[in-house]
């Protein structure tokens, strides 16, 4: 199986609506997953990453830029000649023919020898573990063995690059945390470059190397899962990965790696990501995990408990901090002091866990 890597350079698509006017799917996509590499395109309905992800396979023509596999363009390849195949969240499995068949398939339609189509999938049955289905019919398969088999389809072609879109989401939440953990742990054993999409933030999380995360047709950000969620660059990607709290302030000045934020009724220092300068509005992103919650007297920042609820593994509560409801997670609330509504307490930031993005 030799991987590729993929390029988008100033790749648009563009669209005439049903009043005839100009729609930019996808405006100026710059992007390169490397050999080997999970990237998921990640974003709410709408925003471009399945358009993205057919122009890739070859479904959707470029109305502007170019697409490459490796050093080759395919702009002009069509898709049963690309280096790449789709598992569609459909599974799209052929209903009359055998497990085997239809995993069998592509290899037909290429005319390899029949006892290379038999090793092949054999291999790949081996490796999906569904020798034991090999003859049994789509129907009597349950729907994570479907999806495997369809996954098994897509893996026996053994392409430069394979895509996925949305192959979970016709699957129950916990057959859905089981694949995503199958789906990883083949493409790192078998070092393929995937392509995935999806809009569930946890998928994209466990299991990308790099997540692109778009809006309108634009890349927002790229970066490794940690860096989208710690550092994210705008207020729509903080919004969107998790939950964030927004605190606005300004730019007092700059000591070395950090910044002095002035606050409504404080001073914060955080790390300095980006360039800054003093007098600048900003906002600082804090994740509800990073708040601390105090009894009142331990600190100079009040707030007031708006809500309180015990939710097993955590404590969620919501405090009115200057007329800023900010959220607030408690991890393991076993042991800890629980606050009540209406309760004044003390809020503590950890300047490490603090985010600066340009208000």
């Amino acid at each position: 199986m030799t991987t590729k890597s993929v390029t988008l350079k100033n790749v648009t698509k563009t669209f005439h609506d049903d009043n005839n006017n100009l729609v930019h799917a996808v405006s100026d996509v710059n992007l390169t997953i490397e050999q080997g590499e999970f990237a998921t395109l990640l974003g709410p309905s709408g925003c471009g990453k399945t358009t993205t992800l057919r122009m890739v396979a070859g479904f959707e023509e470029v109305t502007q830029g170019d697409i490459y596999f490796g050093s080759e363009n395919v702009n002009k390849i069509s898709p049963n000649k690309r280096d790449c195949t789709m598992v569609f969240q459909s599974y799209a499995l052929f209903p009359h023919l055998s497990v085997f068949d239809n995993v069998a398939y592509g290899l037909k339609i290429k005319k390899l020898p029949k006892d290379v189509i038999e090793e092949k999938v054999d291999k790949i049955f081996s490796i999906m573990n569904l020798t034991d289905h090999k003859t049994r019919m789509p129907s009597q398969l349950s729907g994570g063995q479907q999806q495997r088999v369809a996954l098994a389809r897509a893996l026996v072609m053994e392409p430069g690059v394979l895509l996925f879109d949305e192959p979970l989401s016709n699957l129950d939440a916990k057959l859905r945390l089981l694949m995503r953990d199958e789906i990883r742990r083949l493409q790192k054993r078998l070092g393929i470059t995937a392509i995935y999409v999806t809009h569930d933030q946890s998928e994209a999380m466990s299991m990308s190397d790099k997540v692109i995360v778009m809006n309108n047709g634009k890349i927002e950000q790229v970066g490794s899962p940690q860096e989208i969620y710690q550092r994210p660059t705008s207020r729509f990607v903080a919004d969107f990965i998790g939950t964030a709290n927004f605190i606005q302030g300004k730019v007092l000045g700059r000591k070395e790696n950090e910044l002095e934020i002035q606050t409504a009724d404080t001073i914060l220092r955080a790390a300095a990501y980006g360039d800054f300068f003093e007098g600048q509005s900003v906002l600082i992103v804090v994740r509800p995990e990073a708040v601390r919650l105090k009894d009142e007297g331990e600190g100079s920042l009040k707030g007031k408990v708006t809500k309180s609820v015990f939710m097993g593994q955590t404590q969620e509560y919501e405090v009115d901090y200057n007329g800023v409801p900010l959220q607030v997670t408690v991890h393991n609330p076993m042991g800890e002091k629980i606050y009540e509504v209406d309760e004044t307490v003390s809020l503590h930031f950890p300047k490490e866990s603090l985010h600066i993005i340009k208000g």
